[in-house]
C-alpha cells in the first residue's frame, strides 16, 4: 500500500526509526506541496502502523508535530478501512 507521509514525520523517522523503516523511506518519492512536502512511501500496512507508533512520542512536542502525526494516522486509517 502507498501512503503519503508528511515531511516532518519522514524526517523524524529518518533519524529515530529502525533500519527497516529507513529502507522504506529511502524508496519513497518526495512530493512538494505548498510550503511543505510529503514522501510517498510504498510499504506494507504493518510498516505504516510501526511508523505511526515510532513517531508518536517524538512528534507530540509541538503543534506542527501533532498535526503531522494526526495526518499520517488518518491517511493510514482511511486506507485500512477501504481495503
Amino acid at each position: 500500500m502507498v501512503v503519503d507521509l508528511p515531511g516532518l514525520v519522514a524526517e523524524h523517522l529518518q533519524h529515530s526509526g529502525d533500519e527497516a523503516i529507513r529502507r522504506f523511506l529511502e524508496g519513497g518519492q518526495t512530493i512538494r506541496r505548498g510550503q511543505g512536502y510529503s514522501v510517498r512511501v510504498p510499504a506494507p500496512l504493518s510498516v505504516h502502523v510501526a511508523m505511526i507508533e515510532r513517531s508518536s512520542t517524538g512528534l507530540m512536542q509541538s503543534p506542527a508535530g501533532r498535526k503531522a502525526h494526526r495526518i499520517h494516522s488518518d491517511r493510514v486509517t482511511s486506507v485500512r478501512t477501504t481495503n
